[in-house]
């Protein structure tokens, strides 16, 4: 067993030198691993050649340990060659141990591949402690297969092959494992040592620096061993010209000597040194940054000196640049008045002009060196601390304002601009301050806020007093213009002389016409706030003009004017606010009236423009107005000072309210006056604003046509023929539209699979949930849906705040066609061409003209009570008793039974005794206002907290609406009381909400306030 083991070491040897071979040739490709499993097989059937006998047939030799080393450092190819090819020699050999050969090569193979992750862990190769765990793992695997031999027994096969099987594998896997251990690190030494030269050359040959290296000779001569091209360039020779020849061979003979004086200065020192030097050739002078290191050898002596030279000539530039420009900036620094600085970026002054003596009254001196917080008040350091911090070579700029102590100590406001400079790698370097004296500014700031203040709290008062006035001034024209109304309709019985019936009519005309005034007021103030707001209706001219004229016939008959109106009936039907084109026509009227001497004539006429605009016209032959006035007579406030105007009363406010309300119709106002012949006041509306009786346009335009394909658009709107012209326009322009009546038939459409690409739904749908709840709900059923919403009316106002704070687009009404095009362009889904995935083809688009959308059509006069709400039982709460005897009186008329009660707290109380089916409540009341009682019948166990409650309330303002529809009032109506008005709110509060579809629950609620649906 002793000499084949060594016969075993001289074939580890063999296997050595070929496994170097093969891993210097082939180390690292696809091929080592099959190659090196042929190498170990081949290595296999040397050692079977040269076997230890323990029996007949059975060997004992090294071939497991070829194997298995060839999974270890070959992998499974490796391994899976090996064993195949000692394999076959094995099965040629024959003999009784051939099973035990073929299993034993096998599970050391795979013992082999299986333990090579651990040997070879993290890239490292194994050593000699783990090669030997692994050989004595691998000892009871060369044994086992000898139990496959009939012949012996467990115990036989260790005392006859325990100790030369293991001795072989243990051995033979610990020194060879070493060995090609060892080739493997020499020969990654190797590469890496490669690696390192190549990438040294890469980085020494193309630098821009000039890099070479100097040998000493032994007679002390300096011989060029390497450089690069840069050097070779810098020296104007070549590299087969310079290499391994003395400086003084290619170098000018002062610029060789002065290298010789630098390397020996090197050399001595025995240590690295750096300088700057300069070059003058052909009258060029260049800079240059030296470096020396010297490179000893192994017994420490300098045998080769690195010499690096950088051209520093731009810097030397830029340094002399800077500090030229450096003087001329301390230069303007004196001339300027501004404190112009430096600061450091640990905050400590570095410089300071002189301009801080002006300033803090105290020498630079005292500032500089000394940090920029010293002087500063306590309450400012800390932000401008902060924003020095925050500031970035990408954000390098900062302005603030602090206060700094002055040399006498009071304190000077400075406003402060603060720029970083960074150096060319983005190091901040310093700060550059310059700092103003803004005392005067901020004295004079003070004073102005002050001034702010005392004019908001004077526009407050203003308000406030404007909301009493209205209210207080409201309150008794309620009673006025209703109990005329009341005698002039005859509510009571018939009036037996007809003159007293005209009286009347005449009181509720003048009543009516005495509360716009208040309301022409009230409305110049709303005008220069931006909160006028109009209502879109169908307006009768020729019964406006009928109107205005029987209102002031009385006055020109007076006055001895004659008075004549004249309306084309093609400029007859308007679309607009009636109440507002009646009130632009009685200023008009009123001013020429009041303007014109006796026996004059005013006139007022409507026709269309050669455009199709409508143009509203009142002339007279009155005193005129000089050109030179024209423009004052449009301003709030603005007479024309002479000796007739004196004998004339008016406010000023008619005109420029006249104007604000014909520019919100979207037209204008135009004046032509000649003094002593008369003026004539034009109101000219654009043709979209011109309508049929039925309140379709007249006047098609053509809104500009959209180049993207049709959508599927959901329009949801409770009024029918705003819902049928909507729909036929948005299907003129190639949509796809399914209409729905409310919210219950939109959820339906929702809910199911129908393709859309946009919810248009109006906001106000009563009843059911509102348009802003129904967008929420339509997110939260189809995430991403676009929505639009559409509202024009003040009471929408505090659906409209809930629809703007959830993010819904909206659009006015009426709906302007390009601003309708524009909206749908805008929530268009992106990246569609065509109603994605829609069931339904869209129909094609109609490349022609067509028509704007219609604004909704005036509010359908009431309904008779009977169709809607009949022998209700209703409250009345209302403090005022002739109000309350009128909205009683009404109420009863009307076939209703009616409870009133004088304040909110009784109105409470009388919920809790009965039941009501309606509740009318003023908002003003003593012990318990509107507000706090519609809380409180809000707060009643169900079914009291849900009876309909209409606010009646002099306060017209758009925020008192809002807070009537945030207490959980469902309706509105303002004093004076009008009777159509009244008996349409009843019917629309109390009319009952249709029975919910199928998978549908019922809405409670307005703006999810718990107050019931409208």
């Amino acid at each position: 067993m002793v000499i084949a083991l060594a016969h075993g070491v001289g074939l580890l040897a063999l296997v050595l030198l070929a496994y170097r071979l093969l891993l210097s040739r082939f180390g690292g490709r696809r091929s080592f691993g099959p190659l090196s499993g042929l190498l170990f097989g081949a290595a296999a059937i040397l050692s079977m050649m040269d076997a230890f006998p323990v029996a007949d047939g059975v060997i004992v030799d090294l071939r497991n340990v070829m194997v298995a080393l060839a999974g270890v450092f070959g992998g499974w190819p490796a391994a899976l060659t090996a064993a195949a090819v000692g394999s076959a020699y094995r099965l040629w050999l024959g003999g009784a141990g051939v099973a035990t050969g073929l299993i034993g090569m096998g599970l050391t193979g795979l013992a082999g591949v299986l333990a090579a992750p651990l040997l070879r862990r993290n890239g490292r190769e194994p050593g000699f402690r783990p090669l030997v765990l692994f050989g004595l793992l691998v000892a009871p695997l060369t044994l086992a297969p000898f139990l496959v031999l009939p012949a012996w027994g467990p115990a036989e096969i260790l005392q006859r092959l325990g100790l030369p099987l293991t001795g072989f594998t243990v051995l033979g896997i610990a020194l060879l494992g070493m060995m090609l251990a060892r080739e493997h690190r020499r020969v990654g030494d190797e590469r890496a040592l490669a690696r390192s030269e190549a990438m040294f050359r890469a980085v020494f040959d193309h630098s821009i620096d000039n890099l070479f290296i100097g040998k000493i000779a032994g007679d002390g001569a300096f011989i060029l061993q390497r450089g690069n091209a840069a050097a070779f360039a810098a020296m104007g020779t070549t590299a087969e010209q310079a290499q391994g020849r003395s400086p003084d061979a290619f170098l000018p003979p002062d610029v060789a000597a002065k290298l010789a004086d630098d390397l020996r200065v090197c050399i001595d020192s025995g240590g690295p040194i750096r300088f700057e030097d300069k070059d003058t050739r052909d009258g060029v002078t260049r800079y240059w940054e030296v470096s020396l290191v010297p490179i000893r050898d192994a017994d420490g002596t300098v045998a080769m000196v690195s010499v690096g030279a950088r051209d520093i000539t731009r810097r030397h530039e830029a340094e002399r640049a800077i500090r030229e420009s450096e003087a001329r900036y301390r230069l303007l620094a004196r001339s300027v008045s501004d404190v112009i600085g430096r600061v450091g970026v640990d905050g400590v002054r570095r410089f300071c002009s002189e301009a801080v003596r002006d300033s803090l009254g105290c020498d630079p001196a005292e500032l500089v060196g000394r940090p920029l917080t010293e002087r500063m008040h306590p309450d400012d350091r800390a932000a401008v601390t902060d924003g020095l911090g925050r500031m970035t070579p990408t954000s390098p700029t900062m302005k603030s304002t602090y206060r700094l102590r002055h040399a006498d100590g009071h304190w000077v406001w400075i406003e402060s601009a603060v720029r970083l400079v960074a150096d060319d790698w983005g190091a901040p370097l310093e700060f550059v301050s310059v700092e103003r004296d803004i005392t005067a500014r901020k004295v004079m700031e003070a004073e102005l806020q002050d001034a702010r203040r005392a004019a908001e709290a004077a526009n407050r008062s203003k308000g406030e007093f404007l909301a009493s006035l209205s209210h207080e001034l409201r309150t008794p024209m309620n009673a006025v213009i209703g109990f005329a109304d009341l005698i002039a309709r005859e509510s009571e019985g018939p009036i037996g002389n007809p003159f007293y019936k005209d009286f009347a009519t005449n009181i509720r005309d003048s009543g009516q016409h005495l509360l716009e005034l208040i309301n022409e007021i009230l409305d110049n103030v709303r005008a220069e706030a931006g909160q006028l707001v109009l209502d879109d209706e169908v307006v009768d001219l020729e019964q406006t003009a009928t109107f205005a004229v029987r209102l002031l016939t009385p006055r020109a008959g007076r006055a001895g004017i004659a008075l004549t109106a004249a309306v084309d009936p093609a400029a007859r039907h308007l679309r607009g606010d009636e109440k507002r084109i009646r009130q632009i026509l009685l200023n008009l009227l009123t001013n020429a009236v009041k303007y014109t001497p006796a026996g004059g004539r005013v006139s007022v006429g409507a026709a269309l423009d050669a455009d199709g605009g409508l143009r509203l016209e009142v002339r007279d032959n009155g005193m005129g107005i000089a050109e030179q006035d024209m423009g004052r007579v449009l301003q709030a406030f603005g007479r024309v000072e002479s000796a007739a105007n004196r004998q004339v009363e008016g406010t000023g406010l008619g005109l420029p309210l006249t104007r604000r309300l014909v520019e919100l119709h979207g037209g204008t106002l135009s004046l032509s006056s000649t003094v002593g012949q008369g003026t004539t006041a034009v109101a000219r509306f654009p043709a979209s604003r011109v309508a049929d009786e039925s309140g379709r346009f007249a006047v098609p335009a053509t809104p500009p046509l959209s180049s993207w394909a049709p959508l599927s658009i959901l329009m949801v709107e409770d009024d029918q023929t705003i819902r049928e012209t909507g729909t036929a326009l948005l299907r003129s322009w190639g949509h796809r539209v399914v209409a729905a009546a409310g919210a219950g038939e939109a959820l339906v459409v929702l809910r199911s699979p129908e393709t859309l690409d946009l919810l248009f739904s109006d906001i106000v749908m009563p009843p059911g949930m509102n348009g802003a709840e129904l967008a929420r709900e339509a997110r939260r059923l189809r995430p991403g849906l676009p929505v639009l919403l559409a509202s024009g009316f003040a009471a929408h106002a505090v659906v409209a705040d809930d629809a703007a704070q959830a993010g819904f687009d909206q659009i006015a009404k009426p709906y302007d066609a390009a601003e309708l095009q524009q909206r749908l362009d805008r929530l268009r889904p992106s990246g569609s061409g065509a109603p994605a995935g829609g069931s339904a083809e869209a129909p094609a688009r109609v490349e022609r003209p067509v028509p704007p959308p219609p604004p909704p059509p005036a509010p359908a006069p009431p309904r008779p009570v009977a169709e809607t709400a009949e022998g209700l039982r209703i409250l009345v709460a209302e403090d005022v008793e002739m109000n309350r005897m009128l909205v009683v009186t009404i109420l009863k008329q009307l076939g209703h039974r009616v409870v009133a009660v004088e304040d909110g707290a009784a109105a409470v109380a009388a919920v809790r005794r009965h039941a009501f089916d309606l509740i009318l409540m003023d908002v003003n009341m003593p012990v318990m206002d509107g507000l706090a009682a519609t809380r409180a019948i809000r707060a009643m166990v169900p079914p009291a907290n849900a009876t309909p409650i209409v606010a009646l309330t002099a306060n017209t303002f758009p925020e008192d609406v809002a807070h009537c529809r945030a207490a959980g009032m469902t309706g509105y109506v303002p004093k004076p009381i009008d009777r159509k008005l009244l008996m349409a709110e009843i019917a629309r509060s109390v009319v009952p909400p249709p029975a919910p579809r199928p998978g549908l629950e019922p809405e409670l609620g307005l703006n999810g306030k718990g107050g019931p649906a409208t």
